[in-house]
């Protein structure tokens, strides 16, 4: 079975790895947003997602680490590596600790960070290509915004997350996470959609589709302003 799903909280794509495990299927495989699972007993493995320190590998040190603690690596795309273990021998954690954690989330922040410069780069690209009349690029930039929204997202979730396992030590901390509607985003989203399929869809169900697109940010940009407002 082949499912497709986007993540960048890797906390959420835990979760929904080890929700299919409990439904009795086990991930085996992954590649640009496609998940493969095959059956198996339900609750038969724990999944963990992990950051590590190379692009599209593991150091020696890592992969004989996991070997002892008894967890298998699934995959690794990028830095991210799945992992997973038997759930017969017990709790798998894999930050214990407060510090282990900080310094966890902090290195998933920097990466976010720079992908977002990177990100940011491209989308003044396509808005310069779009001021100077390419409808493409002006698509783009729409696909591009959307992006860089979720991005952002991440980091402010970052910031919060390692703000919490600070004040936990005793630390003092300033400043909340300024949560942001993914429906602005998928608004941004959908309407690049629209125009980059223009001249393949009916002008109708592209008009649709925009005006979806229209109120599915506004109901975003309402929930994130009232979200401020009780924090």
């Amino acid at each position: 079975m082949i499912k497709f799903r986007l993540y960048l909280d890797k906390d959420a794509e835990t979760e929904w790895l080890n929700q299919m495990a409990a439904e009795g299927f086990a991930m085996t495989g992954f590649c640009a947003g496609f998940y493969r699972f095959e059956r198996c007993e339900p609750g038969k493995y724990i999944y963990q997602v992990d950051f590590g320190d190379r692009f599209f590998a593991v150091s020696e040190d890592y992969r004989e680490f996991m070997e002892e603690t008894g967890a298998d690596i699934v995959c690794n795309w990028g830095y991210w590596v799945i992992l997973r273990r038997l759930a017969e021998k017990g709790k798998f954690e894999l930050y214990t600790d407060v510090d282990s954690s900080i310094e966890h989330y902090t290195k998933i922040r920097k990466m976010f960070k720079v992908v977002t410069v990177f990100e940011l780069i491209c989308f003044f690209i396509e808005v310069f290509g779009a001021v100077n009349g390419n409808r493409m690029a002006f698509a783009f930039a729409f696909l591009l915004g959307a992006i860089l929204l979720a991005l952002v997202n991440q980091v402010f979730k970052m910031n919060d997350m390692i703000a919490k396992l600070k004040e936990r030590k005793g630390e003092a901390v300033s400043g909340k996470y300024r949560q942001m509607s993914a429906l602005v985003p998928c608004g941004l989203l959908l309407n690049s959609c629209a125009l980059i399929l223009e001249e393949t869809i009916h002008p109708t169900a592209k008009m649709a589709t925009q005006i979806v697109a229209i109120i599915l940010m506004l109901i975003g940009i309402y929930r994130t302003a009232r979200y401020q407002s009780k924090h």
